[in-house]
């Protein structure tokens, strides 16, 4: 059964344990900076011993930020690529709309195609989620009106 003061116990000694461990690893990086100053400063002099412990701790930060920044540019191109993609499949999406409209319309009025065309450019422009309903829905209305008239040819 779960019992909350066991977990937070369980929790309460974990965190010690991390608290211990990171402070143990500060001390020892705190020490091993100094003794490794202190040999910097023998072996290259009072000026260049400092200046390459400084340089040695600040180059994984400066590495990190060049990784970072990289990896930064490298995701805005895939976005704009995908962006990129996604309009021109969006308008390639309208064109096909339009086109299937204009063939439904096709032996009508050409006022009532010039409309429909203007009607489905403006609803791919502002509304791209009803062109493909009033697409739908005209084909459908085409299709009926083809299939009258060949009935009433055929009789």
């Amino acid at each position: 059964m779960f019992n909350l003061s066991e977990q937070l116990s369980e929790l309460r000694t974990t965190l010690i344990v991390v608290v211990l461990m990171v402070a143990a690893a500060i001390i020892g990086l705190a020490w091993a900076s100094i003794g490794l100053f202190n040999a910097l400063q023998i072996w290259l002099g009072p000026i260049w011993g400092p200046v390459a412990l400084g340089g040695a701790m600040i180059l994984p930060l400066i590495l990190y930020v060049l990784v970072k920044q990289a990896g930064k540019r490298r995701r805005e191109e895939q976005q704009a690529l995908l962006k990129a993609q996604t309009q021109a499949a969006h308008a390639q999406s309208a064109i096909v709309h339009i086109q299937r409209i204009l063939d439904a319309l096709k032996g009508r009025s050409p006022v009532l195609a010039s409309a429909a065309a203007v009607v489905a450019g403006l609803l791919a422009s502002r509304f791209p989620s009803l062109l493909a309903i009033v697409s739908e829905l005209i084909s459908a209305w085409g299709e009926d009106m083809r299939r009258r008239d060949a009935e009433r040819d055929n009789d």
